[in-house]
């Protein structure tokens, strides 16, 4: 009878001997990607830029204001044009009446020349702040170039140096298996070998399922009565350039794009480097690694910042709303009375109610003749049980009759 093997997770430790020769990165390539980093920092550009580009946004929304305040004196002129035949006729106060489509019409021309003014200004200064952001995002491209040039250095070394007859990958491995207690430690490592292979195989970025396996020895290998395999394993491959070098190379370098999911608790409008990408509450849009200006606008209110992308990302901006404060205002401002309980038997309540009138819980305390009434209720409730009334005002009180005029 043959007992299987019980595979676990192999675990691989790489030995720091000819491995480590292998580099996808160079020290002297990595300072060429900080140089490159630290030449074109845009941070302070793009933080200044976002936040013009703000300030813009609230001048636009100052703007629409304005055309909704003419929109409304256009429709009350409208409306005091409707009555000037009656009033003509009736030929009460007409000054007054001329003065008020005077005065509308005087306001409609003040906010309209305004209007005018501001919105020329405004088209200037968009004009300026798109130039910024292209300066900004200039930049970024020149930025882009360089790294990519790095990038194809460092792939034609490590071609270079790959193709090599004489390149190899000695690799030495410490794991542990779980085998059958019955198995021998021959068996339940040939059995354990093409998960060594693979997973080793899969966590070099320069071994592939197509790697050359140029020799496989098995160092030391021990196990006890519960079947835990212990091992150390050498082994050398022949390493080649892969995509798996290409996709390390780009995300070092930050060559590659992510997805980033843009979140708010109203329908915000989204702006990525002062570009408008849409509209909503949730919103998804890929760009590429790097710092990016974020900005939020909702209802003449602006959040801004800017971001380093360095893979896929949420990005909440939150704001509060009016409308919904305002409902939640007249909601709040009514509250239901408490109910009062009656003991059986009792004509005193148990609590008097409180009347509430704010939703602060605000009260109104009793009145004092209302406190005094209930203080001579509760004496018109007395008993007085086996006492003879000695006199003719006891008779009145024990049996609670009226006094007889």
């Amino acid at each position: 009878m043959r007992y299987g093997l019980i595979p676990l997770a192999v675990i691989c430790l790489f030995s720091s001997n000819s491995f480590a020769k292998l580099k996808v990165i160079t020290p002297a390539e990595e300072g060429l990607f900080e140089q490159i980093e630290s030449q074109y920092d845009i941070d302070s550009e793009l933080i200044s830029v976002n936040d013009k580009f703000s300030q813009l946004n609230k001048r636009s929304y100052d703007i629409q204001e304005l055309k909704e305040k003419i929109a409304l004196n256009q429709a009350q002129y409208q409306k005091l044009i409707t009555q000037l035949p009656n009033k003509i006729l009736a030929k009460s106060n007409m000054s007054n009446f001329y003065a008020q489509i005077e005065d509308n019409i005087n306001s409609t021309a003040n906010l309209t020349l305004k209007t005018e003014i501001d919105t020329a200004a405004l088209e200037r200064h968009s004009l300026i702040i798109q130039e910024e952001f292209e300066t900004v995002n200039k930049r970024r491209l020149q930025k882009s170039q360089q790294l990519f040039e790095l990038k194809t250095d460092i792939i034609n070394r490590l071609i270079s140096e790959l193709s090599k007859s004489t390149s190899n990958m000695p690799i030495n491995i410490n794991g542990s298996t779980k085998c059958s207690k019955f198995q021998s430690i021959s068996d339940c490592l040939k059995e354990s070998k093409s998960q060594i292979l693979s997973s080793t195989r899969n966590k070099s970025p320069f071994l592939n399922d197509k790697s050359v396996l140029l020799s496989y020895q098995v160092v030391d290998a021990n196990m006890n009565m519960a079947g835990d395999l212990r091992y150390n394993v050498a082994m050398d491959f022949k390493p080649s350039y892969n995509s798996k070098i290409d996709t390390v190379l780009n995300e070092k370098l930050g060559l590659r794009s992510a997805m980033v999911t843009l979140v708010s608790n109203v329908p915000a409008d989204w702006f990525i480097n002062g570009k408008k990408i849409g509209s909503g509450k949730e919103l998804f849009h890929e760009i590429p690694l790097g710092k990016h200006g974020i900005l939020a606008s909702y209802q003449n209110n602006d959040k801004s910042s800017v971001e380093k992308i360095e893979g896929n990302g949420v990005f909440s901006y939150n704001f509060k709303d009016n409308k919904q404060k305002q409902i939640l205002k007249v909601s709040n401002s009514v509250e239901r009375l408490p109910n009062v309980e009656v003991a059986k038997g009792s004509i005193k309540p148990k609590k008097k109610a409180k009347f509430t009138l704010l939703a602060d819980n605000t009260t109104i305390p009793t009145p004092e003749k209302q406190k005094q009434a209930d203080t001579e209720s509760q004496k018109g409730y007395e008993y007085f049980m086996g006492v003879a009334p000695s006199s003719k005002q006891q008779n009145i009180e024990f049996t609670n009759e009226p006094t007889n005029k």
